[in-house]
């Protein structure tokens, strides 16, 4: 069960605070929703591939399996279903509003104990240069991870998110 893996996290963290503020970052949101509504990617491991950047660190397909799979897998993505349901059956009854927005807030939280999880397991990882280049060749491990080619479509998603990341750090994006 998922909660065997829950240890004591600390789930407000940098790989949080980091989510928060790239997630609103223009049409990064967009972006990572059409990657995952198309493609089957998680939004969480393509900010975790852009901060592993940020911070210098090179995933590999072994760094990306962790705790936080079996969460996502048990627990995030089947609260994830039943919160789709519900808004499809919200068009026709509003009255349901206030379970879609509660069932909104509870994925929401599984998604930072998914973070928080990402967050322990890359804590002891050393961490080097930064570049947006690293957090591209991220990005490209995990497609190549969930044994995805890649397409027109999926690098052009990909700017808005190395878009984010040059902001974040502030340079140039041949550096």
């Amino acid at each position: 069960m998922a909660a065997d893996f829950i240890t004591q996290m600390q789930l407000k963290n940098d790989l949080w605070v980091f989510a928060l503020n790239f997630y609103q970052q223009p049409q990064v949101e967009a972006n990572c929703l059409m990657l995952q509504n198309h493609f089957g990617l998680s939004v969480n491991r393509l900010i975790f591939a852009c901060w592993s950047g940020v911070r210098g660190i090179r995933l590999t397909p072994e760094r990306l399996n962790s705790a936080a799979d079996a969460w996502q897998a048990e627990v995030t993505h089947p609260l994830r279903k039943v919160r789709y349901q519900v808004r499809k059956e919200r068009s026709a009854n509003p009255q349901l509003d206030e379970c879609y927005q509660a069932l909104r807030q509870a994925e929401l939280k599984c998604e930072q104990v998914e973070l928080a999880l990402l967050f322990e397991m890359s804590e002891s990882w050393q961490d080097g240069s930064a570049s947006v280049r690293l957090a591209e060749e991220n990005m490209v491990c995990y497609l190549k991870s969930m044994k995805l080619p890649i397409s027109t479509e999926i690098e052009l998603a990909f700017k808005p998110l190395l878009n984010a990341v040059i902001a974040y750090l502030g340079t140039n994006p041949d550096e």
